[in-house]
């Protein structure tokens, strides 16, 4: 396999993932006109992400011990067939209770790519290009930001939500094509077991992923879920410039995937810290200076910048923290970050309808700025354990 063909290879799964966070997140987009077409509110609309996310966490922490020696290249196929089947199912849709039906595939989609889609990425390049494949794969989440979900809430406004599930539908069914006729097979030597999952789960590496996406993700997304409303009613931004939004945010969102790289090389527990406590700091911007579309702008830019580095931060974390339960642990960081991203849709809801924005966004605020805390403490505890000199407070 030449050189172009690798990088090529390494391309289309992130256009895959490009594809799967845009479905993830295509009900943020189009949620003040989902909701109301479909005669729910939006925090119940916000169960559209809930629930697939839920899904995904479990199916993510199984696909180890299921897909065992199959080729994971057609795990992704499988995926990305699913979200065609998703997508056909919400275009139909009569009412809210078959779309979350819908969702249900998009969540099986979700957990099968973001399980073996790192390890299938380091396996079409040399181990010393891993972190560099990493970053451009994981390019395709930043990529969904900058056009997926930006284009899909416009085309949501513009045309029609609906429409905006069928052109994700189509480009899943183009990329699975894609991935067939570009990816290598890659298998795993070993049979991953229950045991071994339960095994990595108790590293010391995987321990604190698991608690920094459980802290940070979950707190990220109680409020980016409802983003749309929060634009609107927060910053005055009127419903056709909610993609707009969105772009800006994605734009530096794919700058940040690129810009921690070079961190995440030298320290990937600094590479974490770093967006972690940026994006705190975004989300408490959100809170008290968001309040007009100028300041909208340059919030979201720095929100986005911030969260972009987060997933390729937190595969980094792994891959250098727990390098030898590495698949498994990509699974269980899966399974907890789409999770996380589902409760944090689930607590924003009931925040937003309980209580308001407000107080949903200082839960958010909170929360990262507990994962930034126990990223610091990972960073200054290992350090001390290497016989390095711990960092200052």
């Amino acid at each position: 396999m030449d050189g172009a063909r690798r990088w090529g290879a390494v391309v289309a799964l992130a256009i895959g993932i490009f594809v799967l966070i845009t479905v993830e997140e295509l009900p943020i987009g189009v949620l003040s006109v989902m909701a109301p077409d479909l005669g729910v509110s939006e925090g119940v609309a916000g169960l559209a992400v809930t629930v697939p996310g839920i899904l995904a966490g479990v199916v993510a922490l199984c696909t180890p011990v299921i897909v065992r020696g199959m080729d994971r290249r057609l795990v992704l196929v499988l995926a990305l067939t699913s979200v065609v089947v998703s997508c056909a199912l919400s275009v139909i849709a009569p009412s809210f209770a078959v779309l979350l039906l819908a969702r249900l595939f998009a969540g099986v989609a979700i957990g099968l790519y973001w399980a073996v889609m790192a390890i299938v990425a380091l396996g079409q390049v040399p181990a010393r290009h891993a972190a560099r494949a990493l970053t451009l794969a994981f390019a395709g989440a930043g990529g969904a930001l900058v056009l997926g979900v930006p284009v899909a809430a416009w085309i949501g406004a513009h045309v029609g939500w609906r429409m905006a599930f069928a052109v994700v539908g189509i480009v899943a069914a183009v990329v699975a094509v894609l991935i067939l006729v570009l990816v290598e097979p890659v298998r795993s030597p070993v049979k991953v077991t229950g045991g071994m999952m339960l095994t990595a789960a108790r590293t010391r590496g995987v321990r604190y992923a698991l608690g920094l996406v459980a802290l940070a993700v979950v707190g990220q997304f109680i409020t980016y879920s409802y983003i749309s409303p929060v634009l609107i009613e927060r910053a005055d931004v009127g419903l056709g410039d909610i993609g707009l939004m969105l772009l800006i945010y994605g734009i530096t969102g794919l700058a940040g995937n690129f810009a921690v790289g070079p961190l995440v090389r030298r320290s990937a527990p600094a590479g974490v810290l770093v967006v972690v406590a940026g994006t705190a700091v975004s989300l408490l911007a959100v809170m008290t200076v968001m309040d007009d579309p100028r300041a909208a702008i340059l919030v979201m830019a720095v929100w986005g910048l911030c969260v972009g580095g987060i997933s390729v931060a937190m595969q980094a974390f792994i891959g250098s923290e727990a390098e030898d339960v590495l698949e498994e642990a990509t699974a269980l960081n899966s399974a907890g970050f789409n999770s996380a991203i589902a409760v944090g849709a689930l607590l924003g809801g009931l925040i937003l309808d309980a209580a308001g924005q407000t107080p949903m966004i200082l839960t958010s605020v909170l929360m990262v700025g507990g994962g930034a805390v126990l990223a610091a403490h990972y960073l200054r505890t290992s350090r001390a354990r290497s016989g390095a000199e711990p960092l200052s407070p």
